[in-house]
């Protein structure tokens, strides 16, 4: 039972799994599409295994810097699959969420999977409350994470 605490979409990506995963993994990489412009993402740090760090910063036109808690890889599957929250940070040792830039957790499942024109690509995010889900998605969470993908998928298709 998801409470209205979901937010999902899904994409075609003229890219290859292994390409999206590289994406996802290789923090130069990153930092080339994680924020829809004109947001520029200036530090990544990610462990890719379970456990291991996921944490960037953002500089955020008219806002400044955008750093939030450092959050936890909970599942690594290359190519396939990474699950990441904030509600955790590295090694599984619980976040001050009030402390996190927006207040909530969320814990963010990324799906890659093979398909004829490159991948389906499926992102899913799940929030503690019905509240913390609306807020989310009140930020721009479809346009904002949907403009990612697509930069995303730009990346991946020069590698």
């Amino acid at each position: 039972m998801t409470r209205n605490t979901t937010l999902s979409f899904t994409r075609t990506l003229a890219a290859t799994p292994a390409a999206v995963w590289r994406c996802w993994t290789e923090p130069h990489l990153v930092k080339q599409w994680f924020a829809p412009r004109p947001v520029v993402t200036t530090e990544v740090e990610i462990d890719p295994r379970p456990g291991g760090i996921f944490r960037t910063v953002m500089q955020v036109p008219d806002h400044g810097e955008m750093s939030g808690a450092a959050g936890c890889i909970l599942l690594a599957e290359p190519h396939r699959r990474l699950v990441w929250t904030t509600a955790l940070g590295p090694e599984f040792h619980p976040n001050d969420i009030d402390a996190d830039v927006g207040g909530f957790a969320f814990t963010a499942d990324f799906r890659i999977a093979p398909a004829d024109t490159g991948c389906t690509y499926v992102v899913t995010v799940m929030h503690a409350t019905p509240e913390a889900s609306a807020a989310h998605a009140g930020m721009g969470f479809h346009d904002g994470w949907g403009t990612a993908a697509t930069q995303m998928e730009t990346v991946a298709q020069d590698l």
